[in-house]
């Protein structure tokens, strides 16, 4: 693909089109300078750090037109990758970030549609073991309505 033919395929979107376009190039630059993943920034992922109230991870993202199915609510796939994402980051910001960890199962309830706005997850480290992590997460919309609840467990690489 040579810039040449990018933009030969860019030159019939419609506005919308070309915003989408503009977010997806943004979130690929900001790749460049961070330590987030391309899907990370595309959903405005952001760890926002320990909660001592509630004993939990707190982070959050943003429900854009990109994340969203053909009912114009975020895609399930995208909901699952959040909670991911954010049981890794709990793993990280509890551990350290030269843990090295994957995701050995994991199970998501979709509960309610998530629409549009802020969702914050919650992750609970129910088990840390000598290589497993046992998580919860569950994942609330700016009305505070449930919309995904999960549990997974996590195995620490040497």
């Amino acid at each position: 693909m040579t810039l040449q033919g990018l933009y030969q395929e860019l030159s019939d979107l419609n506005e919308t089109e070309v915003q989408t376009i503009f977010k997806m190039v943004q979130a690929l630059k900001r790749t460049r300078v961070s330590p987030l993943a391309y899907i990370e920034e595309l959903m405005n992922f952001r760890a926002l750090g320990f909660d001592h109230e509630k004993n939990k991870y707190i982070h959050r993202m943003l429900i854009t037109d990109e994340l969203t199915n053909r009912y114009q609510i975020l895609h399930g796939g995208v909901t699952a990758t959040f909670i991911d994402t954010a049981m890794g980051s709990t793993v990280f910001q509890d551990m350290g970030d030269d843990t090295r960890v994957v995701t050995l199962d994991m199970s998501v309830n979709f509960l309610a549609p998530g629409e549009n706005g802020w969702l914050d997850a919650e992750t609970e480290i129910i088990k840390k073991g000598k290589t497993v992590l046992v998580m919860e997460t569950k994942v609330n919309d700016e009305r505070q309505r449930l919309i995904a609840s999960a549990s997974a467990t996590f195995f620490l690489l040497k």
